[in-house]
């Protein structure tokens, strides 16, 4: 599945590196594929064939801390967003869709935010949806002791995640700031989606618990949004990968307005 994907490429901030893989012809028009948290470029090599063979350019980075990019002191959220601004500003994308996955999703909407001009369309793919507020804090770990998100992560098994620490494709550290970051009130974030109106195609499956029940939140909030629900599970992208390009191919393509309905897809799984 990896021949999908160019080998890695670098990319070094401030002397740092950032790796990211390739697909497609240069020409086409720019997709940003941003991986998950413990995760990596290698999980989208299958959508990232896909969308190849239908004349995008595809650009799938590893994160700080993941795959091939260095390990880092500081893993604030910012810290994510800045590498990427970087990453774009090297390979001189002027204007590109996101599709980004859990945290890779929480970060494409962080770009939109500071790039509004740059970002045709965006695919948010089960999307951790953070407090607004301290009551809101409560309300979210009320709901659920651990976030789905991060509890599916961990079904794919400690060994894995072990794995690609001993690789040094992960570092653990990462998750003492990041997973905290993602549970606490970010008021300044959800004001910033209201200055989100590039269209918007949110995806969440049918029982992801937290993901699922707050997807409706973030819905809302976004002037130009749809929501998608489709199948079981956190990655839908690989669970569920024909439902997944069924959806995603037509809205890539399409440059008709949204109206922000939502719509169901079959349950599998």
């Amino acid at each position: 599945m990896d021949a999908h994907l160019s080998p890695h490429r670098e990319h070094f901030v401030q002397g740092r590196r950032l790796a990211y893989r390739t697909a497609g012809d240069e020409d086409g028009e720019p997709v940003v594929l941003i991986h998950a948290f413990a995760s990596q470029s290698t999980s989208w090599a299958e959508v990232a064939g896909a969308l190849a063979r239908r004349g995008f350019r595809i650009i799938a980075p590893d994160l700080r801390g993941h795959g091939r990019s260095a390990w880092a002191d500081s893993y604030a959220l910012e810290d994510f967003e800045q590498d990427l601004i970087d990453l774009l500003d090297a390979l001189q994308l002027q204007r590109m869709s996101l599709v980004g996955h859990s945290l890779g999703g929480h970060l494409a909407l962080r770009l939109a935010m500071r790039l509004p001009e740059r970002i045709d369309r965006l695919v948010i793919e089960a999307a951790p949806v953070p407090p607004r507020d301290a009551a809101d804090a409560l309300l979210l770990k009320a709901m659920q002791a651990q976030p789905s998100w991060w509890r599916s992560a961990q079904k794919l098994g400690a060994a894995r995640v072990a794995r690609l620490w001993l690789l040094r494709a992960f570092d653990f550290r990462s998750a003492r700031t990041v997973l905290p970051a993602l549970r606490s009130p970010m008021p300044h974030w959800w004001q910033g989606l209201d200055r989100v109106d590039t269209p918007c195609l949110l995806l969440a499956s049918h029982n992801d618990g937290a993901v699922t029940q707050r997807i409706g939140l973030l819905s809302a909030q976004l002037a130009n949004a749809s929501t998608h629900y489709l199948g079981s599970g956190h990655r839908l992208h690989t669970e569920h990968v024909e439902a997944f390009l069924d959806v995603v191919v037509p809205f890539l393509t399409s440059r008709a307005p949204l109206h922000g309905c939502i719509c169901k897809g079959a349950r599998r799984g």
